[in-house]
C-alpha cells in the first residue's frame, strides 16, 4: 500500500516535512545512543542536546503528517495533531533536565515529586506531567489513526504504535535495550513515511509548470 499525498502539500512542504520525518526518529536514536555513552538513559549533556533537536524534527514532522490525516479525518485529525506538538514540547524540556542532570547531578521532577525541595512549590510538577505522556500517547494514537485512515502502509502504523509502546516502557526506567528497540521502531515507521513525502515532492516538481520562485 502506498501513501497518498495527492492534493495534501505541495513541493516545499513536501521536502521540510519529509526531510524532519527522516531526521526525528534518527536523532531520537542518536540521542539514546549518547545517553548511554554517558551516564545513562536521560542523563547525559550531549544526549540532551541530541534529544532537543529531535523533538525540533518530530514536532516539525508530525505537521505535515497531519496534514495528510486531514482530509481523511478532519475532526480528529487537528486535536490529536495539538496534542502530538504539545508532547513534543513537553519532550524538549525532558531532554533539558537530562542535561542539568548530567552537570548538576539535580533532577527537578524526581526532587519536586519526593518533596526535597521545600523552596520549590509542589506545582512545577505540572512543567513536566502530564504533558511528558502526550509524545508517546502521540506514537500510539498517530499509528492508529494512519491505519484507521489508511494513509499510511499498516506495518508503518504497527512500528508507530509499538514505538510508543516501548516509550513508555523504556524511558521513566531508564532501560537501555528498549529505548534502543523503541528508537529503530520509530526509524522503521516514520522513515518511510518521510521518504515518501520526498518522493511525492520530485513527481509534483516534475508535473508542475515552472514559476518563478518566491
Amino acid at each position: 500500500m502506498s501513501i497518498d499525498l495527492s492534493g495534501t502539500m505541495g513541493p516545499t512542504a513536501s521536502r521540510v516535512f519529509g526531510l524532519a520525518a527522516i531526521a526525528g526518529p534518527v536523532l531520537l536514536l542518536g540521542s539514546t545512543i549518547a545517553f548511554i555513552s554517558e551516564n545513562g538513559i536521560n542523563d547525559g549533556v550531549i544526549g540532551g542536546m541530541i534529544g532537543i533537536w529531535s523533538t525540533f524534527a518530530l514536532a516539525v514532522a508530525f505537521t505535515g503528517i497531519y496534514r495528510m490525516i486531514e482530509p481523511a479525518a478532519p475532526r480528529v485529525g487537528p486535536i490529536f495533531g495539538a496534542i502530538a506538538l504539545v508532547g513534543f514540547t513537553a519532550g524538549a524540556l525532558f531532554n533539558l533536565q537530562a542535561m542539568y542532570l548530567a552537570a548538576y547531578g539535580n533532577d527537578l521532577l524526581t526532587d519536586t515529586m519526593n518533596g526535597a525541595l521545600p523552596d520549590v512549590p509542589a506545582i512545577t510538577f505540572f512543567a513536566f506531567l502530564p504533558w511528558g505522556w502526550l509524545a508517546p500517547l502521540s506514537f500510539v494514537a498517530t499509528g492508529i489513526l494512519l491505519w484507521r485512515t489508511r494513509t499510511a502502509p499498516t506495518w508503518s502504523a504497527a512500528m508507530l504504535v509499538l514505538g510508543g509502546i516501548l516509550f513508555i516502557a523504556s524511558r521513566p526506567a531508564r532501560v537501555a535495550p528498549l529505548a534502543i528497540a523503541c528508537d529503530l521502531a520509530l526509524v522503521l515507521a516514520l522513515a518511510p513515511i518521510g521518504w515518501a513525502m520526498l518522493a511525492r515532492r520530485r513527481v509534483v516538481a516534475d508535473v508542475m509548470p515552472s514559476t518563478a520562485s518566491s
